[in-house]
């Protein structure tokens, strides 16, 4: 690439990072409302059927979401340390699995889990990772028909946890496979592109590796891999070369 194309991508991304900053503001009003709205659902639930205050639930969890992701958006071009705490992998899997649950269950998809428990803890910044187990599993499930299955595992091999995400879905097409982590891109209607790229970036700071394997037409697995013995005590991985 020319100096002239990495000015070009430099001023891009300049555009982009004020672009979202200008679009988060305008979108945390309106969170403010809902997130209102709810307490007060909540302050009533006694009087509401069961199912209602399994949606407001529903409707929490989505929103605490969508701030995880506000938030992240401000730390994805710098170091920030104030979420690094002391979780393992599996119990990250878990909250992911709770939160997405729901979302399977409503397209009739199955989900299963299988953790390895031998996996220690380390530390991580959840909501990071958590955005990307949830990315994940979201592409997983929306890959799948009416009635499909996704199996999300972990696996410690020697010095080293697997996490993976599989499902019997649509699956990638051969001439998709070398494009699905470049920025913009997407195969989805409504799609942004950014998802995939995204959480290569949020990996990148544990040194972790995401890579796939698919068939058009079988389905596809997506796995991580994570090397917790070159990460640093204060959550940041190593940079061996230095």
């Amino acid at each position: 690439m020319s100096l002239i194309d990495d000015n070009i991508q430099d001023n891009k991304l300049q555009i982009i990072g004020k672009l979202t900053a200008s679009l988060i503001h305008e979108i945390r009003n309106p969170l403010s409302a809902i997130k209102l709205n709810l307490d007060y659902l909540k302050m009533i639930s006694d009087e509401m059927p069961l199912e209602a205050n399994e949606s407001v639930e529903v409707c929490t969890d989505a929103l605490n979401r969508i701030q995880n992701l506000i938030d992240n958006m401000f730390t994805l071009v710098k170091k920030n340390n104030n979420g690094i705490s002391t979780y393992s992998i599996n119990q990250i899997t878990r909250s992911a699995y709770g939160i997405m649950r729901y979302n399977a269950e409503k397209k009739n998809v199955k989900f299963n889990i299988e953790l390895d428990e031998a996996i220690s803890e380390t530390s991580y910044d959840k909501s990071k990772l958590l955005q990307v187990f949830l990315n994940l599993i979201t592409n997983a499930i929306e890959s799948c028909e009416t009635g499909g299955e996704i199996n999300v595992k972990t696996i410690l091999m020697g010095n080293k946890i697997i996490w993976e995400v599989r499902d019997n879905g649509v699956g990638i097409k051969e001439e998709d496979r070398n494009k699905i982590f470049q920025d913009f891109y997407t195969s989805k209607e409504k799609g942004t592109g950014l998802g995939l790229s995204v959480c290569k970036m949020l990996l990148q700071e544990y040194q972790a590796e995401l890579d796939f394997e698919s068939e058009a037409g079988r389905g596809s697995r997506f796995f991580i891999t994570f090397n917790p013995s070159i990460m640093g005590s204060n959550g940041e991985s190593q940079n061996i070369n230095n």
